[in-house]
């Protein structure tokens, strides 16, 4: 009987929608353009939200809808809040102990999100973003730099979080590691892969350095060499597009000639990163016991397209490069994550399968119903994810005309514009899904 009861309490802790589902109306709202609507809903989620396990998540989300609603300050203070809470739980040493013991009986998605590595190098990016828009160029430098060592950080903590599913699944069951290794299983797991237009290498995210490059020689008199650096790796990253020779070329001639033309850059973001989907797989133990359990992993699902983007002075049209595919980013991210969520989901479904089959033993056929309950409602992938980061970031770099006219395009969109004085100008275009309005922000660097 008290493991019966036991079955009954997980099914209260394991019986919530998924992210997916709670994300809807947000998603709705976003993906239309309509900022106001995104944060009335993720203010409600943040403040219904704060202190569970789903609190990070909904800050960044928080975060981002209010930096489009151009509430620099209020998104900064959401973001702000959001890196605390990861390093919040990032810190507490026995959260490490209850997360793997959360994990392997109810799922990944009861314990706290805690960010992935892009999550982390975008909420300083963002936040950096948010600095240069209110002009305190200082603070916009210190986020870079921090996203720069999150970058870094990422490739030790990813293979520590690893080696914890590794150890907590041998301490269950010595075969489930050899389960994972497993032609047969490897060939069902597969479909779990993301498939990659580029391969940026682990946990690198080329805007970010290209915003920090940018940052380094137009406000910092003394880092054109460490600018020249930047520039090169993301040219080496990206196969040397000409956009980043033309860079380098220019903060090369710097170092000898400070003088340079009115500079605009523009920067677009557009569309919307990948959500995750769940798929249900049957894993083969090779256990007369437990010849194969069902079990639940999340999968990236890609959303809208690519759209082209461009800047006309008069009737010469300069076309953007893509600088960062975000889908690629995310699925390199997710890959490197994914053998660690496997061996804990694996791990999960078979401890779910024996505690099923003990509890029936016991209590027959009140403990079977109780059991086959459990597994069903507990039996869920972890979907949590920043659903409001873009697909795709693009850059290009004019000679500010003397009228200071700009037309932009993306896709079938056009919108002209006036730059604001400066001789260092970016000029900021977010766009959503298909045709949705863009908006376009400006700020000086220099």
């Amino acid at each position: 009987m008290r493991g019966y009861l036991l079955l009954i309490t997980l099914l209260f802790l394991t019986s919530c929608a998924s992210y997916e589902k709670q994300t809807q109306s947000f998603r709705g709202a976003w993906n239309s353009g309509n900022t106001i609507e995104a944060s009335k809903v993720a203010n409600i989620k943040v403040y219904d939200n704060i202190d569970s396990k789903d609190s990070v998540v909904w800050l960044l989300e928080q975060g981002s809808a209010l930096r489009a609603n151009d509430q620099l300050e209020e998104s900064n203070y959401a973001f702000d809040r959001a890196e605390k809470r990861i390093k919040f739980f990032e810190s507490q040493a026995k959260l490490s102990l209850s997360k793997e013991t959360t994990a392997l009986v109810a799922n990944l998605a009861a314990v706290p999100y805690q960010g992935t590595g892009y999550d982390k190098v975008m909420l300083n990016t963002y936040q950096a973003l948010n600095y240069l828009q209110l002009g305190q160029t200082r603070s916009a430098l210190v986020e870079l730099r921090q996203a720069n060592e999150a970058q870094k950080s990422e490739l030790t903590r990813n293979t520590r979080r690893i080696t914890s599913a590794r150890k907590s699944a041998s301490q269950l069951n010595s075969n489930i590691l050899q389960t994972e290794k497993n032609i047969n299983t490897q060939a069902v797991l597969s479909r779990l892969q993301p498939s990659l237009n580029m391969d940026y290498g682990p946990f690198v995210n080329p805007f970010t350095d290209f915003l920090y490059a940018l940052c380094l020689w137009s406000l910092a008199d003394d880092q054109n060499e460490n600018a020249l650096v930047s520039l090169r790796r993301i040219s080496a990253t990206l196969g040397r597009p000409s956009f980043i020779s033309d860079e380098i070329e220019l903060v090369d001639k710097l170092l000898s000639d400070k003088n340079h033309s009115d500079l605009t850059y523009v920067i677009f973001e557009t569309g919307v990163a990948p959500i995750r989907k769940e798929i249900r797989l049957d894993i083969p133990l090779y256990d007369r016991d437990l010849p194969y359990v069902g079990a639940a992993f999340p999968r990236l699902e890609p959303r809208g397209r690519l759209v082209s983007s461009s800047v006309a002075i008069g009737k010469t049209k300069t076309d953007a490069t893509r600088i960062c595919d975000m889908d690629a980013v995310i699925g390199q991210d997710f890959r490197s994550e994914l053998p660690g969520v496997i061996i804990r989901t694996i791990a999960s479904a078979v401890l779910k399968a024996s505690t099923t089959k003990q509890v029936g033993d016991k209590n027959n056929d009140l403990g079977i119903i109780a059991g086959t309950a459990y597994q069903i409602f507990s039996t869920k992938a972890d979907l949590r994810t920043w659903t409001s980061l873009p697909k795709a970031f693009a850059v290009t770099r004019v000679e500010t005309p003397n009228d200071r006219k700009l037309a932009l395009l993306v896709g079938s969109q056009k919108s002209e514009i006036i730059v604001n004085p400066g001789q260092v100008n970016v000029v900021y275009i977010k766009g959503f899904a298909h045709d949705a309005p863009l908006k376009i922000h400006q700020f000086r660097l220099k």
